[in-house]
């Protein structure tokens, strides 16, 4: 008879829509908080479900796909049944027991509140609670209820400190790059001389330019002097023996004025290339020409075979009319210590570009991209603090903290606040 009327009460409560609605769970909440996972809520039972024999077993648990972390039990007890354990406890020696924690009389607010140590499948975990009912004498009333809550994880607010590059820390980004002149340096010499006239063919703003180049070079923090190359030359209508010592003469000449203007360069700032006799330069200026036999004068420029027998054959050609025309057109401009090029490298702060180009991938989401591009530099303190914004966003954490703490010993104190997020 007994069984009877447990079995009819079971039913009778199945039918009015009470079960576990019964107990209604309110203010829940799954957060993460720094390296643990939090768990609260609170529930408020209406005290006609449990019966005053019965006990309720509630067991909350997260989940997430194959991945479940069961928590720590709650009971609500009916008042015959606290009194009737109380008793088994009092029997068995333990005089002082009484309902603690998550053990509450039915009708009384349970505020639960736990916490485990957050693993990464948590992070979108959803919350149930399975239940038993002790005393019912039957299954019917068992069950389960998930429990709405709001997001598990919030990024943390990374904090990414901009690094100022520091010219101790320079070093190469681009070797020898060319200094851009508004026009091609040349400096025009007399006819068989190799005295410059700072004066005179319009070389003085041409020696302008190039010191105030130079300079230049020296006032830019990222550049460095790389060296300055003077290319000798002289026309070819002389003998090879005397333009031999043109050209070299030439050059020295252009390099002692520079080097007087500005003193500070050294010897081994120069580069000096006698170029002899400027047959190059020869041919820029009849291929850009319209003179007359323009073509056949190519042709012999062009004929290597030819050899020092070239000033031979343009004399030659056409009973040296067209060799006359370019002594007088041409060859002036060719007695010149010409192609003055200044070189220089670009220097730069790597570590500290890194981690610039870097904090701007992190601010983008960009977090593997990121720690990829400080992967180089991971000696350099500067990105201490970085690498570990890249980890903590990644949910890598314990690594996160070794960077942090790394950062922070190094005196970067921005990480600070980075590692109080998530330690």
């Amino acid at each position: 008879m007994r069984t009877r009327n447990i079995l009819l009460a079971c039913l009778l409560v199945l039918l009015s829509g009470e079960a576990f609605s019964q107990v209604k769970v309110e203010n829940s909440s799954v957060k993460k908080q720094k390296r643990d996972v939090e768990v609260r809520f609170e529930i408020r039972e209406t005290p006609g479900y449990v019966r005053s024999r019965q006990k309720m077993v509630l067991r909350p648990y997260l989940y997430s796909g194959v991945d479940t972390l069961w928590l720590a039990p709650a009971q609500l007890y009916g008042k015959i049944r606290y009194k009737r354990e109380r008793q088994e406890q009092t029997l068995a020696g333990n005089r002082d027991w009484t309902l603690e924690g998550y053990n509450k009389l039915k009708g009384a607010t349970l505020v639960y509140a736990e916490s485990a140590r957050y693993e990464r499948w948590m992070k979108s975990a959803g919350l149930g609670i399975a239940y038993h009912l002790e005393g019912c004498g039957c299954e019917c009333c068992d069950g389960d209820q998930v429990v709405p809550v709001g997001p598990v994880y919030v990024a943390p607010e990374p904090e990414v400190i901009p690094v100022t590059p520091a010219a101790k820390n320079f070093e190469v980004l681009e070797a020898k790059k060319r200094w851009n002149f508004r026009e091609e340096m040349k400096v025009f010499f007399p006819v068989s001389k190799t005295v410059l006239h700072a004066d005179k063919y319009g070389n003085q703003k041409t020696l302008d330019d190039i010191i105030a180049g130079i300079r230049e070079i020296g006032d830019r923090e990222k550049l460095r002097l790389q060296g300055v190359e003077i290319t000798g030359f002289a026309s070819p209508e002389g003998g090879v023996a005397l333009n031999t010592r043109l050209g070299e003469g030439r050059a020295r000449a252009l390099k002692d004025y520079v080097q007087k203007e500005l003193p500070d360069l050294r010897d081994e700032d120069f580069v000096l290339v006698n170029g002899v006799e400027n047959w190059d330069g020869l041919r820029q200026l009849v291929a850009a020409s319209d003179m007359e036999y323009r073509d056949e004068v190519l042709g012999i420029l062009d004929d290597a075979s030819l050899g020092a027998g070239r000033k031979t054959a343009l004399m030659k050609l056409a009973g040296g009319k067209p060799y006359r025309y370019m002594l007088k057109e041409f060859y002036p401009g060719l007695r010149n210590a010409c192609y003055v090029s200044v070189f220089y490298d670009v220097l730069g702060d790597k570590a500290a570009d890194a981690v610039n180009a870097a904090n701007e991938l992190i601010r983008a989401g960009k977090y593997a991209e990121a720690l990829k591009m400080l992967e180089p530099y991971k000696n350099d303190d500067r990105t201490f603090n970085s690498i570990g914004v890249c980890y903590m966003m990644m949910e890598e954490e314990e690594i996160a903290i070794e960077w942090f703490e790394k950062a922070i010993r190094a005196g970067h104190a921005g990480a600070e606040k980075n590692l109080q997020q998530i330690k």
